[in-house]
């Protein structure tokens, strides 16, 4: 009887071992899990809602900057377009004030072998000539007087110099290529000879 009451025993206290043992187990288990949710609770937390905030705010920058950006560019576009139509417009304008200037010229160069003398035709085409540099005069196109002015190589360009007893030195004494001026800026240097 003594063997089986220790048997008894054994198993008792080894069943009653297990169970605290098993119930020690779980409620460290249970403890475990509780107290760590909270101590991730408190940490994750605090971080995710400070990477919520800067996400948020580069999220936002970055929404601005591609809409700034495709603004720019439709700008960008938008100007470019009404540059062409302007300059079309322009070109346009300008091209119809030649138009009767060709035709003058198609009317000279059909009547060439007629009759008309040398004088005549001559006289033609200086009318035609005078109708060109009106229309070119009308779109800001001046020639430059330079003749008997100083030279000055930031707008005129010296072909030659040639010695002369009437003019000082360093003058223009004569033109090589007449220079032009649109709208008060040189579009084309003049060719000039000074004078010694």
């Amino acid at each position: 009887m003594r063997k089986k009451t220790n048997r008894n025993t054994v198993e008792d206290s080894t069943a009653a071992c297990a169970a605290k043992s098993g119930e020690a187990h779980e409620t460290g288990v249970e403890e475990v899990s509780a107290a760590a949710p909270e101590a991730e609770m408190t940490e994750t937390d605090l971080q995710p809602s400070r990477k919520t905030d800067t996400d948020e705010k580069l999220a936002s920058l970055n929404e601005k900057y591609i809409r700034l950006l495709a603004e720019y560019d439709n700008y960008r576009k938008r100007t470019a377009r009404e540059m062409e139509c302007v300059m079309d417009i322009v070109s346009e304008k300008l091209l119809t004030q030649f138009l009767p200037i060709l035709d003058n010229l198609d009317r000279a160069t059909e009547h060439r072998n007629d009759k008309t003398t040398f004088e005549e035709y001559v006289k033609g085409i200086a009318l035609i000539e005078d109708q060109l540099r009106v229309v070119l005069a009308q779109a800001g196109l001046k020639r430059m007087e330079v003749i008997g002015s100083k030279f000055d190589p930031a707008v005129h360009f010296a072909v030659f110099q040639q010695e002369s007893k009437d003019h000082e030195p360093g003058t223009i004494i004569a033109e090589a290529e007449k220079g032009y001026t649109l709208q008060d800026k040189v579009i084309r240097h003049p060719k000039v000879v000074v004078s010694k």
